[in-house]
């Protein structure tokens, strides 16, 4: 049986945005979004890359993220109050996932521009990520550590194709926590 996830095109984004703020050990991490579809990648990735991870999303999703290895704070009004009492010492980058929120955090928290970045919408002076620029091989590189286990691929659902329509109508809730797959 065939697997084709919803948004497949956007996990070659999240490598790019890993690229542009180039996560390490030191490294405090914001990620906006990070219970989402994408997120989750993302969270991996910079904890792969030794970094600490702040990430956003509702509150019913804070279980979820700190099992991917992040520290949940909740978005929305307060948040970078909520990430000072999380990081006193500061946040070194930030990705935003979902919109500017998180990029506009950012800034406020001192992260300089050329350390965030946006897959889903454009702020000026802040480098956006997305497939087009992703690195040569980055989809073989996360399907590689997706085999060698070291990335998890959250499934949230499973539709048949006949149900295509409800995947589609899960999915653009956008509070979905990890991915939506559709069985050929």
């Amino acid at each position: 049986m065939f697997r084709r996830a919803i948004q497949g095109r956007r996990q070659i984004g999240i490598s790019a945005a890993i690229a542009v703020i180039n996560p390490g050990p030191g490294d405090t991490i914001l990620v906006g979004g990070a219970g989402g579809g994408v997120g989750v990648f993302a969270v991996q990735l910079a904890r792969l890359a030794g970094a600490r991870v702040i990430g956003t999303g509702s509150a019913t999703s804070a279980d979820a993220l700190r099992a991917l290895g992040a520290e949940p704070v909740v978005y929305g009004d307060g948040l970078v109050d909520r990430v000072r009492e999380l990081a006193p010492a500061g946040v070194t980058a930030a990705m935003d996932l979902h919109g500017t929120d998180t990029a506009q955090a950012a800034r406020k928290l001192g992260v300089p521009d050329e350390r965030i970045t946006t897959i889903a919408a454009q702020i000026d002076g802040i480098r956006p990520a997305n497939g087009a620029n992703a690195a040569l091989g980055a989809i073989e590189e996360i399907a590689g550590l997706v085999a060698a286990g070291q990335l998890r691929v959250p499934i949230a659902a499973n539709f048949p194709v006949e149900e295509i329509r409800a995947a589609v109508e899960l999915q653009a809730e956008r509070h979905v926590q990890g991915k939506v797959v559709i069985n050929l």
